[in-house]
């Protein structure tokens, strides 16, 4: 293994998911399965043109085919897309898969702000919970896919409080965060990311070439996403990271 040391209805789906959807109204918000929210945080700097973003890019329509071809991932999956640069963006609004006709397409900005990124992450959580509730959803704790090929360009002390406010404790909607890296990403900083708990940052083998990795790296995140979809069915959901070395299942609690 290489790695690691405007949504519209879908018109081939639109009738299945409109029946889901339309049951789902006549059920109490107790009787339905709680949703878990993934959001895929990813590094669109300078240094990810060429191979890597088009890999990104070519990886992305399998996700969503995967994901929202299969009724009980889809049923319990919410996945959106935020891109960072020198801003963060929300590429791909929190949503069922089954219902999105095409991905994104992602393009390549400027540098490197992981402040922005926590930030902008901080904000949507929030945003969507909330929006969530008033439609009748229950939540897991969601989860942040956060990958990068290099370090932070913002000051330090910017992006770590940044980061502090996202996985405060006292905030009830803290994410549980994964951080994957390769090229000119640093452990250490991935580390911090993922909270400097164990399991939960991964950087590519050394010499690894972006676009082997990419590859490896999205087809894991698919893998991750319909296993924890899974364990959302058990008494015992968990945020399962992809079968890569070292890495071990994460148990979540349902948000109040």
């Amino acid at each position: 293994m290489t790695l690691f040391a405007d949504a519209t209805l879908s018109s081939d789906r639109t009738s299945g998911s409109l029946v889901r959807a339309m049951a789902s109204q006549y059920l109490g918000t107790e009787e339905r399965y709680a949703v878990f929210p993934f959001y895929l945080c990813l590094d669109v700097s300078q240094s990810m043109a060429g191979k890597p973003i088009e890999e990104v890019n070519a990886e992305l329509p399998q996700l969503r085919a995967t994901v929202g071809q299969d009724p009980a991932v889809a049923e319990v999956i919410r996945f959106g897309i935020v891109t960072f640069s020198d801003v963060a963006r929300t590429v791909l609004g929190l949503a069922d898969l089954a219902l999105v006709e095409s991905m994104p397409k992602v393009e390549v900005e400027g540098r490197t702000s992981y402040a922005a990124a926590f930030e902008h992450l901080r904000r949507l959580i929030e945003a969507d919970y909330h929006a969530g509730r008033a439609a009748g959803e229950r939540w897991y704790r969601p989860a942040v896919l956060f990958v990068s090929d290099g370090r932070p360009t913002d000051p330090e002390e910017s992006w770590l409080e940044a980061h502090r406010k996202l996985v405060d404790p006292t905030w009830r909607r803290h994410p549980n965060i994964l951080a994957f890296g390769f090229g000119e990403a640093v452990p250490e900083i991935l580390a911090t990311v993922a909270e400097n708990k164990p399991n939960r940052a991964y950087v590519a083998a050394q010499g690894a070439a972006p676009s082997a990795v990419v590859p490896e790296l999205m087809a894991g995140l698919v893998q991750s996403i319909v296993s924890s979809s899974a364990s959302a069915y058990t008494a015992a959901p968990q945020l399962v990271p992809p079968q890569l070395p070292n890495m071990q299942a994460i148990p979540v609690d349902e948000l109040e």
